[in-house]
């Protein structure tokens, strides 16, 4: 949520190690490396992980060094890097490519490589309000780990860690210089279904990787105890669930949705239904998530897509990170039905359906029952619900709409984001029937007669 202490318990750091380690044993036991030259590149591959697992269990000694452009590049000569960027070469240049309001973010090049790396620190403090507003510096911690899982489940969808440094609550990671945020190309309607598809396999094999009911109770336990992020699943439980539906001074919305949004707010059956979903979302503990899984933590070249910003991890509901997907296109269509770009708009819920339905064929292809792949659907859709409506109601807004300048236009995508959040949180508590991809994009595309 979105665009908008420090130590983690020895224990809990070195189970994560642990279970690296046993990983690769078993990776390696049932035959992955077959000849001489996959055996050493297994080898360093195990050997670079391992590494990275001590790193993000490592103590921290000290106060934390703020990055700024002209610092970044004294403290990265001093870091143990030798790829993709030599730390110790002369060619190296850095620049600022801090937009967020919380991370210091750098992108250092190496000219003589032709290489460049992105380097990301979390200071202790709210970067845009000043040192005065603290706040936690686990969130990065709990990213590099997250970032481990996500390369040994999905490799290739995630950007590679090259180094992480627990004083310095920074990271480095691979630079993702040919890829754009998927929001920002749906924004300029053009749309990719195997970018599409990339997410849906990454969530089909971390989700099935990590699952409750394909995973020994020993696993399950370890994953809840080392991705166990209260700070920022509060944040999702304020911003998300809970204030965009109460009158709230950091609430806005569009003024021609006054009686709409003072009706939802005033409709009891419909609030006690959000806090079932919500609910949800704090009490099943079901597989390992990205947890902020929305079209800005995601970026692609058009081909493929890699997911980014991991620091909202935590072990829960699988429905959350493939509802927040889901939303992340409706907003697109709706912008794009409001304007009257129909191809657009069916193109977009045709690479929705798709993906959607690739998810479920592997969470299926992983043998988990059906009853359970249809109560992620199921949980899914009140998920997408609430995500759609927070963005209409709440503070954190969304460009796709925002960007509508003609006033009936973005009131027509507003009312068609808001009319399919309602049918969606309702499906998910029974009160609505939406149980499979072709009703849920007949949903979708029917909100829009619906005003």
């Amino acid at each position: 949520p979105m665009e908008t202490s420090r130590v983690v318990g020895a224990a809990v750091a070195a189970a994560g190690a642990v279970a690296l380690t046993v990983w690769y044993l078993r990776r390696r036991a049932a035959g992955f490396a077959s000849s001489s030259s996959s055996r050493v590149s297994d080898a360093k591959e195990s050997e670079g992980l391992a590494r990275l697992a001590e790193q993000i269990q490592a103590p921290v000694h000290g106060k934390p060094e703020v990055l700024t452009p002209q610092s970044v590049l004294a403290y990265f000569r001093r870091l143990p890097l030798t790829r993709p960027v030599a730390a110790e070469s002369a060619a190296l240049t850095a620049e600022d490519s801090s937009t967020g309001n919380l991370n210091y973010c750098f992108v250092v090049k190496d000219g003589a490589r032709k290489t460049s790396v992105f380097v990301k620190q979390a200071p202790d403090f709210v970067k845009c309000l000043g040192e005065d507003a603290k706040l936690t510096t686990e969130r990065i911690r709990f990213e590099a780990q997250a970032a481990l899982e996500f390369m040994k489940h999905a490799p290739g969808t995630v950007p590679d860690l090259f180094h992480f440094d627990a004083t310095n609550c920074v990271m480095v990671m691979e630079h993702l210089a040919e890829y754009r945020l998927l929001n920002d190309d749906l924004i300029a309607e053009e749309v990719s279904s195997s970018a599409a598809q990339s997410i849906a396999v990454f969530m089909g094999r971390v989700h099935t990787a990590t699952h409750r009911q394909l995973v020994s109770s020993e696993g399950r336990e370890d994953y809840e105890k080392r991705f166990h992020n209260p700070a920022l699943c509060g944040i999702t439980d304020t911003y998300i669930f809970t204030l965009p539906f109460i009158e709230d001074a950091s609430n806005s919305h569009t003024a021609g949705l006054d009686a709409r949004v003072a009706g939802i707010r005033a409709d009891q059956q419909f609030l006690g239904d959000i806090k079932a979903v919500h609910k949800i979302y704090q009490t099943k503990k079901e597989a390992l998530l990205h947890g902020d899984l929305h079209a800005g933590s995601i970026m692609t070249n058009g081909i493929d897509a890699k997911v980014i910003d991991h620091e909202f991890v935590f072990y829960g509901p699988a429905g959350f990170d493939l509802g927040l997907f889901v939303a992340g296109y409706v907003f697109p269509y709706a912008a794009a039905a409001a304007k009257g770009r129909d191809g657009t708009a069916t193109a977009i819920l045709t690479v929705l359906e798709g993906a959607v339905t690739q998810y479920l064929t592997l969470l299926k292809a992983a043998r988990l029952p059906d009853a359970t792949v249809g109560e992620i659907f199921k949980d899914s859709l009140g998920f997408a619900g609430c995500e759609l409506m927070r963005r209409v109601l709440g503070v954190a807004k969304r460009k796709d709409l925002e960007g509508i300048e003609d006033v009936p236009t973005k009131l027509r995508a507003e009312n068609t984001v808001l009319n399919v959040g309602q049918s969606f949180v309702r499906a998910c508590v029974g009160r609505e029937s939406i149980a499979t991809v072709e009703e849920m994009k007949a949903a979708i595309a029917g909100a829009g007669v619906l005003q």
